[in-house]
């Protein structure tokens, strides 16, 4: 490698050291680089030193760690080779850069509709009561049992998510729900119609606010008792609304594809073999290592394996969420954790205060 910094000798220098050299066509570029501001603070020869002097500090201490060695450091060649494949994933993306055409971004839109076109969803928790409509002895009991376990609900603060779980807990006898501390998600009305009944879908339009309760809901199924977790509104986003969306989601994909399929032609070229019998025996303590008392928080162990993040098209944001998202006046549940490279941000859920 070669580390020096005028690898070509060439140019008028202005500072020499050793067999290196800065020069006079090196800063002017360097200077027309800088902003108008930047500019002004080196309008005089002993700023341009002090410039000059910076440049040159550096490179004699490079010089020098070079000539102990370091450059074969582990850590050192860690960096290298992190900023060499990033340089790659670079270079791959500029040969490779394509143009989306709008036919292929219109066909998108259509295939993934659901995505950018989604009515209002509503969130509820549920305690449910089971009484088959044929045992009238027995529903009557159900029900009176949903109005005691109602009352206990209606006699905690709005607010108090926690009394209404611990209720959930005690008397849900839906097994979907109460795996969830009684939480249904978001679901539009059409799908609290087909999944729990018309009458459930009716009771969600008198709740409103976060906490409020609802009646005893009689279905054939049973008895439900709600309360109110959020809302969020309808999205209707048509495809001029979202078409810069999906144009960088679809080279996102193209990307990743790429992505996949040098790394697989790479892995034949050399050979790869993974022997999982020996991966197998390799042990792993699961133990988490105690920091003395006021330590700061562990970093990432050394040898641990360099991230490889696949480059993003320019103005892509780090983050996304999903296609279609839209605000929700409370908080949305649980994400799934995020891939390692993502596609670009749609709009967001923002939570609500109170939730």
């Amino acid at each position: 490698m070669n580390f020096r910094h005028n690898k070509q000798s060439k140019g008028t220098p202005v500072a020499t050291f050793g067999d290196d050299s800065i020069t006079v066509e090196e800063l002017k570029q360097k200077f027309s680089e800088m902003s108008p501001f930047i500019r002004t603070r080196y309008q005089t020869i002993e700023q341009r030193k002090e410039y000059v002097d910076t440049l040159a500090r550096f490179e004699l201490l490079a010089a020098e760690a070079h000539k102990r060695g370091l450059q074969n450091d582990p850590e050192v060649v860690d960096a290298a080779k992190n900023m060499m494949v990033r340089k790659l994933l670079q270079k791959e993306e500029e040969e490779k850069k394509t143009v989306v055409p709008d036919a292929e971004i219109a066909d998108y839109y259509e295939k993934h509709k659901a995505d950018y076109v989604k009515p209002e969803t509503t969130r509820l928790s549920n305690i449910f009561f089971a009484a088959a409509k044929e045992d009238a002895a027995a529903r009557a009991k159900k029900r009176k049992l949903a109005e005691e376990v109602l009352a206990k609900a209606k006699a905690k603060p709005p607010t108090d998510s926690a009394s209404f779980i611990a209720l959930v807990r005690e008397y849900s006898e839906d097994l979907k729900t109460k795996s969830l501390d009684g939480d249904m998600r978001f679901l539009a009305e059409a799908d609290l119609k087909t999944q729990y009944g018309p009458e459930v879908a009716s009771a969600v339009a008198s709740l409103s606010k976060l906490g409020d309760l609802s009646g005893v809901v009689e279905t054939p199924q049973g008895f439900h008792l709600l309360r109110f977790q959020g809302r969020q509104a309808a999205i209707n986003h048509g495809l001029d609304q979202v078409k810069t969306q999906i144009d960088s989601r679809i080279k996102y994909d193209r990307r990743q594809q790429s992505f996949n399929a040098l790394v697989q032609k790479l892995k034949d070229q050399a050979g790869y073999k993974l022997d999982e019998a020996n991966l197998a025996k390799v042990e792993i303590d699961t133990k988490p290592p105690s920091p003395p008392p006021g330590a700061p928080p562990l970093s990432p162990p050394p040898g641990a394996p360099p991230s490889v993040e696949i480059p993003r098209a320019a103005g892509q944001p780090p983050s996304a969420s999903q296609p279609g998202s839209r605000p929700a006046t409370t908080s949305p549940p649980p994400a799934m954790a995020p891939p390692a490279a993502k596609p670009p941000a749609q709009p967001g859920v923002k939570p609500a205060a109170g939730h």
